[in-house]
């Protein structure tokens, strides 16, 4: 791709009508509540983030089919109008977050179809908007199992969690979301729509593999329009819960499960006491346990009856008692909504890490210790294991969203990355807050030419610019990792001289803007 000559940002009248012409005038909007509605994702955002980057967007847009969005980015690209994606923002990281405003394309509101359930070659092609609980379902209908999915399934969109390359139930057997994709069209930044695999056979000894590229780049290669993911006979699906004394304990079971030669769950999953404990203080339903273990099985009833007994042996050996089916069911129904006690009025935060499994008891002790460390407002230590060799750990804290705390608690999902790295582990996604990591989790080389990839494949940087490669703020600074671990470490000893947190119990402040007037008055008080 050549690089355009005389490039601007700025989303002018002119090329607002040329969207309007394009894609039809109800598909495009200048609202100025929209636009503010759109500078966010799940997280509760900072306002240092408003002063770092320019992240309301000019236009928002909303596409009805592939096509629709190739004519949105070939007019971004010849203009060098920034462009970014975003479902249902349902991540943390600011992966949907404008850094330099431009245009929003939203998938989730027109382009939420499933266009087909193939029970022949055992595959569903989808819009990039639709969430996964609406496919899962549909697919269940015919006996058939989506690979994998994100924790938030319920309003997480396909081509989303795709975009992060994520981890999520489903994946200890069947793999991550890259693993279970067959095909997607994906929009380039000069508007070339191609395809990336196929819809009905494999991908092997084709050239590049492709689907892998675009899975996991986070939309700063193309952006995604549709995804054909593999299917799977569902047959029984049966969760198993076991209750240990100490959250470490299960570290035990954990290692001898992933290393068993036949054995091999559809999920395994941990919660400690004290998410419980924030579930009933919630008044929220939760069971009597201290820390519970669970492992769901799937597959033929009795190939299941013999996972089973050989699991309820691991457990035992380690001080695991199991409990009842009522409860097992009762955490695999939860699977997705570990964030409930949020209800309470404030905001819960997950850090996001993985280390080995064999560091798996180890790691819990530094989740407890950073929480300790940072006085933090811990909600407790949620995760999974990914595959035999990896565990994601998301230890989830609650926080509000005044200037210091909103930063601070950064900081701690900075400080968790750190920890992991000791093992050999690290942060899991990068979007704008942790992009600095690049440096961090890859090499010299590796990291030089994914950036390489980004700027042969995307010469006018329009592609959720500021995202993954560690880009820069709107006054030019690089966020590097050197500048990144600089003020976490500053802000994690200013939190500890701080008094400890009381998010969850007192509420937390919010900050809303009713007016994007309100929203730059607040970010000219930061400056000041």
């Amino acid at each position: 791709m050549k690089k355009s000559d005389n490039l601007s940002r700025e989303v002018t009248p002119e090329i607002i009508q040329k969207l309007v012409d394009a894609i039809g005038e109800k598909n495009v909007s200048t609202s100025e509540m929209e636009r503010i509605l759109y500078s966010h994702d799940l997280a509760p955002l900072p306002k240092e983030a408003g002063f770092a980057f320019d992240n309301i967007p000019d236009v928002v847009v909303r596409p009805v089919s592939a096509e629709d969005v190739a004519k949105v980015v070939k007019i971004a690209y010849k203009t060098g109008v920034a462009v970014t994606p975003r479902g249902a923002s349902t991540w943390g990281l600011g992966g949907c977050v404008p850094t330099a405003g431009g245009i929003v394309v939203d998938f989730s509101s027109a382009m939420n179809k499933i266009y087909e359930i193939d029970e022949v070659n055992m595959s569903v092609k989808v819009g990039a908007g639709c969430t996964w609980k609406k496919v899962y379902d549909e697919c269940a209908k015919k006996g058939l199992l989506i690979g994998s999915y994100p924790s938030s399934f319920p309003a997480a969109t396909v081509g989303g969690w795709v975009s992060t390359g994520g981890i999520g139930p489903g994946g200890y057997k069947y793999g991550s979301a890259r693993d279970n994709v067959l095909n997607m069209e994906v929009v380039l930044s000069d508007g070339t729509l191609i395809s990336t695999g196929y819809d009905k056979i494999a991908n092997n000894m084709s050239g590049y593999n492709l689907n892998q590229l675009f899975a996991g780049a986070e939309g700063t290669l193309g952006l995604i329009a549709t995804v054909t993911m593999r299917l799977h006979p569902m047959g029984v699906i049966k969760p198993l819960a076991y209750d240990f004394d100490n959250l470490r304990d299960m570290g035990g079971p954990i290692n001898e499960i992933v290393k068993h030669p036949s054995v091999k769950p559809l999920h395994i999953a941990w919660s400690d006491h004290i998410h419980f404990e924030r579930q009933r203080k919630a008044g929220l339903h939760a069971p009597d346990v201290k820390n519970l273990f669970l492992v769901t099985l799937q597959g033929d009833a009795e190939f299941i009856a013999l996972e089973e007994k050989v699991i309820d042996a691991i457990a035992a050996k380690f001080g695991g008692r199991k409990v009842g089916a009522d409860i097992a069911q009762h955490e695999w129904d939860e699977r997705c909504y570990e964030f409930r006690s949020r209800k309470v009025g404030t905001g819960s935060i997950p850090a996001e890490v993985v280390v080995p499994n064999k560091n798996w008891a180890e790691f819990v002790d530094e989740c407890y210790d950073g929480f300790n460390k940072m006085k933090m407002d811990a909600g407790g230590i949620i995760g999974m294991i990914a595959d035999r060799s990896t565990a994601m750990f998301m230890p989830y804290y609650f926080m509000n969203t005044e200037m210091a705390t909103g930063m601070i608690g950064f900081a701690y999902n900075y400080n968790m990355g750190v920890r992991a790295a000791k093992y050999g582990g690290r942060s899991l996604g990068l979007g704008i807050f942790f992009a600095a990591n690049l440096d961090e989790i890859r090499d010299v080389g590796s990291a030089e030419f994914i950036r390489d990839l980004k700027a042969y494949a995307d010469p006018n940087d329009i592609m959720n610019p500021g995202h993954l490669v560690c880009g820069k703020t709107r006054f030019g600074i690089t966020l590097n990792e050197k500048l990144m671990g600089i003020a976490s470490t500053m802000l994690q000893f200013a939190k500890g001289l701080m008094p400890a947190d009381n998010c969850f119990d007192g509420g937390a402040k919010r900050f809303e803007f009713d007016t994007i007037e309100e929203h730059k008055a607040e970010t000219r008080k930061i400056r000041q």
